[in-house]
């Protein structure tokens, strides 16, 4: 458990995700990312210089990625500091969180910067030497396609994994399946209401090259699916006999997301409204069986609440990133978490998955929830590649 770690408030921000093959699908995700940060900043009279760390979460390589973190901090106004790259897949941005609380925490920094960003457009395809193959050949990868269709540890697919989770259960229907992808899909609705409302508390807009001398502005989720009942049901399962069609998983995106970490006095000092008091409790983890992912995300979150020292029914509210619908199924039987707190606003299964930032943003939309709510404890949990998740929980006054 933290007892000495907070986030200012509104010292944490979103740019829009953008399904790939979109606005961001040229953008270095390191230069969008720092672009991002720097209006974040400035919107929020922020000085860069406030940080003494950076960690920064990403999970897919760009152009000059070897110089990741000292390259986004300078970009971003402060070429005085530096600190890791954390790649954990999906769990990226809880685990680079957790490790910026913990830095906090020991008292080995004041106020880390805890930043995320990730391109899935046009992602790397990576060659090795093999000069002992057949004429000398190389070794190849595809590295978005080949890396969501096979852990080569456990061998399966993501989709798999969650089938088989599904079945463990005790079994998920298709017709369960669609009503969670309908549900998450209203609950995002909600975020747009009153001209997005609830979206402009955190998401800033971001300037993209369109060209040598055009940019546009992009300030809202692109690529969202329109989801009716009547749709989903018309949709196949993707592994026949199984509860998952295409309607019920996420989809990869382009974006970024960061959030300030610190002590108690810097949080005061650096927040929008002195008297919103917001904590960053507890981190916790987990792996679950070979090809069980989502088994994963209950004991990570589990893990967390008792660090926190708290229970579910304790909870205002609970964000996932579960990129299928299946494993907020099974994450709500088996933590019996109330519909009501339960990814309000909409989650990744609707907005997008551009990997390291989108635990980032789930977090951040958590924070504005209990906000909204006058206070409470909340949990953010999410899965990852090779069968493991990650998890936070923080508390609002």
């Amino acid at each position: 458990m933290f007892t000495k770690v907070f986030i200012p408030y509104r010292g944490y921000w979103s740019s829009p995700f953008s399904r790939w093959q979109m606005s961001f699908q040229n953008a270095n995700a390191i230069e969008l990312g720092a672009a991002t940060t720097r209006k974040a900043l400035a919107e929020r009279n922020i000085d860069p210089k406030n940080f003494d760390g950076c960690y920064l979460g990403m999970t897919v390589g760009q152009p000059s990625w070897f110089y990741g973190c000292p390259w986004y901090s300078a970009l971003i106004g402060n070429d005085r500091i530096s600190g890791p790259v954390f790649s954990q897949a999906c769990a990226t941005s809880a685990t680079t969180t957790g490790y910026a609380g913990a830095a906090v925490d020991s008292g080995l920094y004041q106020c880390i910067l805890a930043a995320t960003t990730d391109r899935c457009s046009n992602g790397p395809h990576t060659v090795w030497p093999n000069p002992v193959g057949p004429g000398g050949e190389v070794l190849s990868e595809n590295w978005m396609m080949d890396n969501f269709n096979r852990d080569p540890y456990a061998g399966e697919a993501m989709i798999q994994t969650a089938e088989n989770v599904a079945t463990d259960a005790g079994g998920v229907s298709k017709e369960e399946s669609d009503e969670m992808a309908l549900r998450r899909y209203q609950q995002y609705l909600d975020a747009l209401a009153d001209d997005r409302a609830f979206q402009k508390r955190y998401l800033v807009g971001v300037e993209v090259p369109m060209g040598k001398k055009k940019t546009k502005l992009v300030e809202e989720d692109e690529g969202i699916m329109e989801t009716t009942a009547e749709g989903l049901a018309r949709l196949k399962p993707v592994i026949p006999g199984g509860c998952l069609s295409f309607g019920a998983q996420t989809h990869p995106a382009d974006g970024n997301a960061g959030l300030i970490v610190c002590t108690e006095a810097k949080a005061a000092d650096l927040s929008a409204d002195p008297e919103v008091k917001i904590q960053l409790l507890s981190y916790g983890y987990a792996r679950a069986a070979k090809a069980r992912m989502a088994a994963a995300v209950s004991p990570a979150a589990f893990m967390a609440l008792e660090k926190a020292g708290i229970e579910v029914k304790d909870l205002a509210a609970v964000k996932t990133h579960n990129p299928f619908t299946a494993n907020d199924v099974v994450m709500g039987r088996v933590m019996n978490i109330p519909p009501e707190i339960f990814n309000n606003y909409g989650s990744s299964l609707i907005f997008g998955h551009p990997q390291g930032p989108t635990g980032m943003r789930c977090t951040v939309e958590l924070i504005e929830e209990l906000v909204l709510k006058g206070g409470g404890y909340g949990l953010f949990a999410g899965c990852a590649a090779g069968d493991t998740a990650a998890a936070l929980v923080v508390k609002v006054n």
